[in-house]
């Protein structure tokens, strides 16, 4: 359970980087307040941390793999969706730019997973 704990909150430090450097990048995407950023990066981090690992394995079967490269991109696109319409703070103007911060957030995932999951330390 410490373990678990330990990785949402690496996971709440690397997403809200990723959502506050895209914020500031593209005027598409906006967080106001600022000091809302650790909640948005929190709930989209337990989002992707639960559903990710519950989803994947169906949707793979569903799929036969066959999707396996591209899977993460359409469940990490769901979940900032989701993200966008529970929170009012977090504001996502056009599909492109969901569409980008969805990579850019799957890139992260990735990178995460190679650290926190793939390589047991």
């Amino acid at each position: 359970m410490t373990w678990l704990l330990i990785k949402i909150g690496i996971r709440v430090v690397v997403f809200g980087a990723v959502f506050g450097l895209y914020s500031w990048k593209d005027p598409r995407v906006t967080v106001r307040p600022k000091y809302a950023l650790p909640l948005v990066a929190l709930v989209f981090a337990v989002i992707n941390t639960a559903l990710y690992w519950l989803l994947k394995p169906v949707l793979n079967l569903a799929t036969l793999g066959s999707l396996g490269l591209v899977m993460p991109l359409v469940l990490n696109g769901a979940f900032l969706y989701a993200t966008a319409r529970l929170l009012r703070p977090l504001k996502i103007d056009g599909f492109w730019p969901m569409l980008w911060l969805s990579g850019v957030l799957t890139l992260a995932h990735g990178t995460l997973w190679l650290f926190l999951d793939y390589i047991h330390w």
